[in-house]
């Protein structure tokens, strides 16, 4: 399904490996950044000019500082890891403030994803 509007933009879901690679190819060569987790193309007089994700497999996470400490924190990012993988994602985002107590451990264990903007937080990308 195609969604067309009066500016000649549209959005067509991602059908294909090949699109994705291409698309990452255009988000790399017109602003130096990866997609994460598209699923749609946002096409201008039929050239990729965006894309978004509707189904982003991310991870928002709380504990206690008071109560969890960062050792305690790894077996219940292990447990939490082991769920995402028994659901079939082999990656995942975390969203993470420079704040919390358990960047530092984020920021040790994973690499993040460049994004464009401020530094209010960081995504974190875990591979299984």
């Amino acid at each position: 399904m195609s969604y067309k509007t009066l500016l000649n933009t549209e959005v067509t879901p991602i059908h294909s490996e090949e699109e994705r690679e291409h698309l990452v190819k255009v988000c790399q060569d017109k602003g130096g950044v990866l997609p994460i987790f598209p699923t749609h193309l946002v096409k201008k007089h039929g050239e990729i000019v965006g894309c978004f994700s509707i189904a982003s497999p991310t991870v928002y996470w709380w504990m206690s500082p008071k109560d969890i400490g960062i050792k305690e924190s790894i077996p219940i990012y292990q447990a939490c890891d082991t769920l995402m993988t028994q659901q079939g994602y082999h990656s995942y985002i975390i969203p993470c403030e420079p704040e919390s107590p358990y960047f530092g451990l984020l920021s040790k264990r994973l690499n993040t994803i460049c994004t464009e903007g401020g530094d209010d937080f960081k995504l974190f990308i875990n591979k299984t």
